[in-house]
């Protein structure tokens, strides 16, 4: 296995405390971003599945105040460093974070108002599995965000070129009201694919 797979595909070891520190660290801007195309409101259910180091579920709770925002990882690594990021939250009742897999996700149908999730679809190993157990999870109306910046792409058109084919699972899951929306950041671009259920 690889060191990048150690550190951020599936952490585990130093290798993986490391990652998951590099993660949370250097995914601000990004993490705001995706996460303002989700119009999180107070009172919403939310599931973040590849929820590595809980940077982006930090943001998700102070949004749903009121509500509740759920992780999910494979990573009991990741999980650790999620839980005592978000400790307060967790400890509210606010916040759950759970280990598991994108292809099975242990929740009733039509569960949460938004879900998404942020460079993990690559690693799935059934990405239109892992789709279609979201859209599962998902209450009627409820929005997803796919969200991918591929740092192996070379150029933005091949970013954006991803990023159709991520809005395509969608719509061959279901989803409508379908759009791509593309960001230029470092060290590459960003692209969300969004659609309603």
């Amino acid at each position: 296995m690889s060191l990048p797979d150690v550190m951020f595909a599936h952490p585990r070891g130093l290798a993986g405390r490391l990652g998951g520190l590099i993660m949370a660290r250097l995914s601000g801007a990004r993490n705001a971003w995706i996460i303002s195309l989700l119009d999180v409101q107070p009172e919403d259910r939310v599931l973040e599945v590849g929820s590595g180091p809980g940077a982006a579920i930090q943001v998700l709770a102070d949004l749903a105040r009121n509500g509740t925002v759920v992780g999910i990882d494979s990573s009991p690594l990741m999980l650790r460093q999620a839980t005592r990021r978000n400790v307060r939250a967790v400890r509210a009742g606010r916040v759950q974070l759970r280990q598991g897999s994108a292809l099975a996700l242990p929740f009733e149908d039509a569960s949460f108002d938004k879900a998404l999730t942020i460079n993990s679809v690559q690693i799935w190993p059934d990405s239109f599995a892992g789709i279609k157990e979201l859209q599962r999870v998902l209450k009627p109306g409820g929005l997803i965000n796919v969200a991918l910046q591929p740092v192996w792409a070379k150029a933005d058109a091949e970013v954006r070129s991803i990023g159709d084919d991520l809005v395509e699972l969608l719509q061959r899951a279901g989803f409508q009201q379908t759009r791509l929306e593309f960001k230029p950041m470092k060290p590459m671009a960003c692209v969300c694919a969004l659609g309603v259920k």
